[in-house]
């Protein structure tokens, strides 16, 4: 058994330990990439260099579902992480320590690895002789694409049908990359740009965008306009857990509530 079904494996443990059900394994490609970005840059950070947030790459990669990631850093003085088994030993000890022992991050990693929204997990590690980073995306993978979200000429577009989750809203955040935010604890999405609703709705404290084709339910179709400027974006797609699980996060998370959808694309070319 490979070393990565292993540690999805030992998370599935975790998880039923705590009550929620096990995730699947997915090949996303994102959390290979992001583990050997920060191998390669030796940067521990869910940001690139630039100051973007890991969810761009998970999209870049081509995945078109929610995510979040969790990643863990171990370095040893000495010859510590020799083989395989090692590494093993070393990002089993990061993931319960995510889990079980997570009060520096405000237990955002714990909330990520149990959240019962998410029914996939990629997980990926890097290592030499003294240093081990290791990538969880975890993922939520409810809807399956006739029309995969994309932006194009000022619109975007998503056609779809999802399963078990009812869905809600969208939501749009922007951000401007950072060179600073690599010393961040944590990552986010930005601000709040807006919030896209039907003809005759309106966000509160937001600005609302009006679609132009809005079916919200077993069956997704959105159509809305979204004129840009330069910065990175992230639209949200937020839905109902229809499965009734109870959990106890210890983070803002509410039971119930997912995200089933983080697309996050950049735009280099002002208005």
């Amino acid at each position: 058994m490979s070393l990565v079904r292993k540690l999805l494996d030992y998370i599935n443990k975790l998880r039923r330990d705590n009550g929620v059900p096990p995730v699947m394994y997915a090949n996303s490609g994102a959390a290979n990439y992001r583990v050997n970005y920060m191998f390669r840059e030796n940067l521990f950070s869910h940001y690139d260099r630039e100051g973007i947030h890991p969810i761009y790459y998970f999209t870049l990669t081509g995945n078109f579902y929610g995510a979040e990631e969790s990643i863990g850093y171990a370095q040893s003085e000495g010859l510590y992480f020799k083989d395989g088994v090692s590494a093993l030993n070393g990002a089993k000890r990061m993931i319960y320590d995510m889990v079980y022992n997570d009060q520096e991050s405000n237990w955002g990693h714990r909330d990520s690895l149990l959240d019962p929204c998410f029914n996939y997990a990629d997980v990926s590690v890097a290592w030499d002789s003294r240093r081990l980073f290791l990538d969880v995306m975890m993922m939520a993978v409810w809807t399956r694409w006739e029309m995969k979200p994309s932006w194009h000429n000022g619109r975007f577009r998503m056609k779809g049908t999802v399963k078990e989750m009812m869905p809600e809203g969208i939501l749009i955040y922007w951000d401007e990359p950072n060179p600073s935010y690599i010393s961040r604890p944590y990552y986010d999405f930005g601000r709040p740009l807006a919030g896209v609703l039907p003809d005759g709705y309106e966000y509160h404290g937001i600005k609302t965008i009006t679609s132009s084709k809005w079916i919200m339910g077993e069956k997704v179709e959105v159509e809305f306009p979204l004129n840009l400027g330069v910065g990175v974006y992230t639209v949200l797609q937020l839905a109902k857990d229809r499965r009734g699980i109870n959990w106890r996060p210890m983070t803002s998370k509410r039971v119930g509530e997912c995200l089933i959808l983080t697309y996050a694309f950049r735009n280099n070319r002002g208005l």
